[in-house]
Parts: structure tokens; sequence; C-alpha cells
């Protein structure tokens, strides 16, 4: 009786669909990563957008209680030094007088801070009294805001 051998036939992936595997990964890669950065970035600004609405808040109610807003962030109930926005203090807010000055007009402004600082599209971002919204980048504040 004669042994039959059998060949098998190695199990696997060539070299080729390999290379392909990587190439598309590579390419959903390159299209996804920077889309993915820019969400990012822009739901950091929701922190902006809360800490200039709070803050505004509080000049109201001091505006209320003095007649005449102020620049002192300690004023409106902020702690001394640094006011942070959001967890990961992306952003620092600063009271400035606004274009009528201090007694009847403030602007607000939301400066880019650790993470956020790449931001080139919108910036900084502003709110007045009046209630106009601004920014500092390339975008316009409709964009931004």
């Amino acid at each position: 009786m004669k042994k039959q051998l059998s060949i098998h036939r190695l199990q696997g992936f060539t070299l080729i669909e390999l290379m392909i595997t990587v190439v598309i990964i590579g390419i959903i890669a390159a299209i996804a990563l920077p889309n993915y950065s820019n969400q990012v970035t822009k739901s950091r600004r929701a922190d902006a957008y809360a800490c200039l609405l709070d803050a505004a808040q509080r000049q109201e109610a001091f505006y209320y209680q003095n007649n005449s807003y102020t620049v002192t962030l300690t004023d409106l109930g902020y702690a001394l030094g640094t006011v942070n926005c959001g967890d990961d203090a992306n952003y620092t807010l600063t009271s400035a007088a606004g274009a009528s000055g201090i007694g009847s007009s403030y602007l607000l402004t939301a400066t880019r801070a650790n993470a956020q600082t790449g931001d080139s599209l919108c910036g900084d971002l502003t709110l007045s009294s009046t209630g106009v919204k601004g920014e500092s980048g390339t975008l316009n504040a409709e964009a931004c805001w």
C-alpha cells in the first residue's frame, strides 16, 4: 500500500493583500483625523460660550445692584486670580470697559489657552453688554458662535 502524501496550502495573507489594507487604513486616517481634530476644537468653544454668558449674567446682576458694570471679576463672585473657562481651562476670562465706559457698558473676552491656542479660525471670543458677539479669528462671528 502506498502512502499518499497530501500537500496542504498554507493559509494566510499575501504581501500584496497586506499592503492594500495598510494603504486603505492610511487613506481613512488621513481623512478622519483632521475632521476629528476640528470637531474637538469646536466642542471646546462651548466652554467659552458658557463662561461668557455666565459672566454677562453676573454683570447684569451687578449692574442691577450698583447701577454700573465692573471690570473686576472678583466683584462678580469669581475667585481672585485668573478665571479659567471649562474643566481643561482652554479659555481665560477677562472683563474690560465697553465703548461707552464701564458705567454703562462692558466687553467680556474669552482668550484661548492650553489646547485651544491653535484655534485660528475663531480665535478669542468676545461678548459685549449690548449682546454683540465677536471673534479674533479668520471666520466671522456667526460661524464661530
